[in-house]
């Protein structure tokens, strides 16, 4: 007798069969249905893909959606089953499906495994970026960030300002709505019990990381100490030739100066025995000549540029100026301004990494000192 006979069998005759054989060919039946759902979806893995396996299941799912394949109510195979079809570890099926289920795509009953919920949602990433301000060169990271993704991806900015509240309040108001959340950390309180609540796998630190925060979550950032100090001694020479040497803070509401970058020019200052001072902001009555002084914010250069102005004054010749933050309008300005920079747009791609999961860890984005011969 084969099995397809004894399964005949067994629907006319159930009364008349042992119950641990019925229950044996139901067991075999569920396995048949199982292996049918997996060549109905079509999945497929390639295991030298820099594409984490996970994220080649939630395509899979998307691409039998988009084509027709898969339908509301369909069931997915068990993770039980994928795992051993493939050689995968139940963790990372459990991890693409949970997405899935987030999102909406997919659904889950007790006891009986996952399901399509709907063919309306479309595969993609959902992504909440938190900012703390706009500026000129956020929009040059937001759009190296935009880029890395296809447009079945949704990307909604907030700002904090600064604000540590207002960054906690934003967090829990969306929480569970979004499948990565990437955030820039900018706060002068100490955020890191909040921080280290905060799903790893979905989380991505951009430009700071905070220092002891016990999280394992991927970042793109600044070491704002040894960048300043090692971007700064790439010019040692010019920088000597100038009497004294301002960090102004460009001190505002709008404002945020990290801590590392303030106690990063002092180290490089105090070992070069170089005169030097941290000023809140620059005044026609601290602006003097033959000194350099480091603008933090972009309207205050400009500030400063008109004073210079005002005076007759000529970069290099009468006074140096280094600004922070790069953007192209910097290289036509006065000639040209010099720049303390971090390079935002490899910044962003590393976040989009950081969130697709081609890319791992924390690390630190490239920084340098670009010197326009404005010092």
């Amino acid at each position: 007798m084969t099995i397809t006979q004894g399964l005949v069998f067994s629907f006319n005759f159930t009364t008349l069969i042992q119950p641990k054989i019925r229950i044996k060919i139901y067991l075999y039946a569920f396995t048949v249905d199982m292996l049918k759902n997996i060549k109905k979806w079509g999945l497929t893995l390639n295991r030298r893909s820099e594409v984490p396996v996970f994220k080649q299941i939630q395509e899979s799912i998307g691409q039998g959606i988009g084509s027709g394949k898969l339908v509301p109510g369909d069931q997915l195979p068990s993770i039980h089953k994928l795992a051993g079809e493939f050689g995968l570890s139940a963790g990372t099926i459990v991890r693409a499906f949970e997405e899935l289920r987030e999102l909406g795509i997919i659904t889950s009953r007790q006891g009986k495994g996952y399901f399509i919920a709907s063919v309306d949602i479309a595969l993609r990433y959902r992504v909440f970026l938190l900012f703390d301000r706009i500026t000129a060169f956020k929009e040059i990271l937001y759009d190296s960030f935009r880029c890395e993704f296809d447009d079945q991806t949704d990307i909604h900015v907030f700002f904090h300002h600064y604000n540590a509240k207002r960054f906690e309040k934003l967090i829990r108001e969306n929480q569970g709505k979004y499948s990565h959340y990437v955030l820039m950390p900018h706060l002068s309180e100490d955020i890191r019990r909040f921080l280290n609540q905060m799903p790893e796998k979905k989380t991505v630190f951009i430009d700071n990381f905070p220092e002891h925060l016990n999280s394992n979550a991927g970042a793109v950032y600044q070491d704002f100490h040894r960048d300043i100090y090692q971007a700064l001694l790439s010019k040692i020479g010019k920088i000597r030739e100038y009497r004294a040497v301002r960090l102004s803070l460009s001190q505002s509401d709008f404002q945020f100066v990290p801590a590392g970058t303030q106690a990063g020019f002092r180290a490089f200052c105090e070992d070069h025995q170089l005169t030097h001072s941290i000023i809140r902001n620059i005044t026609p009555e601290n602006l003097q000549k033959h000194e350099l002084f480091i603008v933090f914010d972009d309207l205050e250069l400009v500030q400063t540029l008109k004073l210079m102005n005002e005076r007759g004054w000529k970069p290099v010749r009468d006074i140096g100026i280094i600004s922070f933050d790069d953007h192209p309008v910097k290289e036509m300005i006065a000639g040209g301004i010099s720049v303390l920079s971090t390079d935002f747009v490899r910044m962003g791609k590393t976040a989009a990494g950081l969130v697709k999961g081609t890319i791992k860890g924390q690390i630190a984005n490239p920084f340098q000192l670009i010197d326009r011969n404005s010092f």
